[in-house]
């Protein structure tokens, strides 16, 4: 018997890329998720939205439909926003309408207990029989700024290559947010809520195989969906999957139980999950935010060893012991870089061993100094990874800084070797190059520990594709 595997991609284009949408509960009222939903889409630029109130009329001009089988055409997807007794009655609609899909924004089935769970079970059948899909109970739905499906005002309408998942809405719009802040952009998104039919693994593996989507980043609560473990390492062949799971204490079990009903994955589990499939755990969304930059601008190490670059010698320490302490190595770079470098810095008297320590001199003038050993040390055959951590010179001189900022790039990528740059400045203080570097090629961090943390996540993930293309 020849078995006929799924097509995601086309299963699933309903949800990301729907030629209709139906809002299902709408009313005037500014506070209506229907209506804030009506305004986004509509600004967007999305082509046919079509809201839906028993009561009819007109909302901002549109027509409103009585039912969603009173509209002509068909439905891709339908988001209802109504009371959590009107849902079965709706999906019933939605299930002879023949509506591709379907977002439950609703909350109040399988984490409220036995009985909810027998609701959202039953909600699931009839939906199914009509060949409609679920996404949640309890979630906002799905996120596409390629096809004008932006349901919220405040997000971003232009496309960039991160995917996001979550099982908690708002945390689903902090992380389109935050993406944004970082100088990238979303490119697709789900808030999947409660699991009930349309799973995380279900989006992870679309999400795999969006051409847009370069770094994936998820936050999860627990898994329905056994096939984790091989969508997660498919995907993660292709693609850094990046995670922060709540629920990993026994309040915080609790927590998600009530929140979205999701089964919570013990924390021993769900490590030796990631070390099997190469999903980067990771244990705050500051730090998912640093690792998604590092993994979206950085080709993957050949080692674990780091060459240390600094200008005041508490940064070399610092940066050295945040190394150490992460599973990095930081070598003895080779007597010919050692001697190459004391030309550079002998007349300051600093240390030309990894780390090399330039001083001050190197803070005042990083576009030789620090030029010149990032040059010698990212072509130490020792070296496989750079750590540049300096503070730099106070000013705002655009032209000077925007100069040395690309100085100081070009010879980082001249290297061909990963680099991230620590760039230590004090509260207050004119940021110099800084406000350029933040921007380029090379991620920036605020302090030794969130910089080597990136490279840690870096060789961890290096290390899994190494060891996947070894079997």
């Amino acid at each position: 018997m020849k078995v006929v595997r799924r097509d995601i991609t086309e299963e699933l284009a309903p949800v990301f890329n729907p030629k209709s949408v139906a809002l299902v509960g709408i009313s005037d009222s500014f506070s209506n998720v229907g209506n804030m939903y009506l305004l986004s889409l509509r600004e967007a630029g999305f082509p046919a939205v079509y809201p839906v109130n028993p009561k009819g009329g007109e909302i901002a001009g549109a027509k409103v439909y009585r039912s969603i089988e009173d509209i002509p055409g068909e439905i891709d997807l339908a988001i209802l926003t109504v009371p959590r007794e009107a849902v079965s009655d709706i999906t019933r609609e939605c299930a002879r309408k023949r509506v591709k899909a379907m977002v439950l924004y609703t909350g109040g089935f399988g984490e409220m207990g036995a009985e909810g769970r027998r609701l959202q079970d039953e909600i699931v059948e009839i939906a199914r029989e009509g060949g409609t899909r679920v996404i949640g109970p309890n979630c906002l739905g799905p996120y596409n700024p390629r096809a004008k499906l932006v349901t919220q005002l405040i997000l971003p309408k232009e496309i960039g290559t991160v995917g996001v998942i979550s099982h908690s809405g708002f945390l689903f719009y902090y992380l389109l947010m935050s993406v944004a802040e970082q100088g990238l952009l979303p490119s697709k998104g789900v808030s999947c809520g409660s699991d009930s039919d349309l799973t995380c693994v279900d989006f992870l593996e679309y999400l795999g195989r969006d051409p847009d989507t370069k770094v994936i980043i998820a936050y999860l609560e627990g898994i329905r969906d056994g096939r984790l473990l091989e969508v997660g390492r498919e995907v993660s062949l292709r693609k850094p999957v990046i995670v922060v799971k709540g629920g990993n204490s026994e309040a915080g079990v609790k927590a998600s139980a009530s929140h979205t009903g999701t089964l919570a994955v013990s924390s021993v589990l769900w490590k030796t999950l990631c070390s099997q499939t190469g999903i980067l755990s990771v244990d705050s969304f500051e730090q998912m935010m640093d690792t998604m930059r590092a993994m979206s601008c950085l080709k993957p190490t050949r080692g674990r060893r780091v060459g240390i670059i600094t200008t005041p010698g508490g940064l070399a320490v610092t940066c050295t012991d945040a190394c150490s302490q992460l599973g990095l190595e930081v070598p003895r770079l080779t007597e010919e870089s050692q001697r190459q470098l004391a030309e550079i810095v002998e007349e300051v008297g600093t240390s030309v061993n990894n780390p090399v320590d330039v001083g001050m001199i190197g803070a005042l003038s990083p576009e030789h100094y620090m030029k010149e050993c990032i040059r010698i040390v990212g072509n130490d055959p020792n070296v496989d990874m750079l750590l540049p951590a300096f503070t730099g010179p106070p000013g705002d001189d655009d032209e000077k800084d925007k100069r040395t900022c690309d100085i100081l790039v070009n010879e980082i990528e001249a290297t061909g070797k990963p680099a991230v740059i620590c760039g230590a400045i004090p509260q207050g203080w004119p940021r110099g190059e800084f406000r350029f570097l933040v921007n380029s090629t090379v991620p920036v961090y605020p302090d030794p520990r969130r910089a080597a943390q990136a490279l840690a996540k870096l060789v961890e993930y290096s290390e899994f594709l190494a060891s996947a293309q070894a079997q």
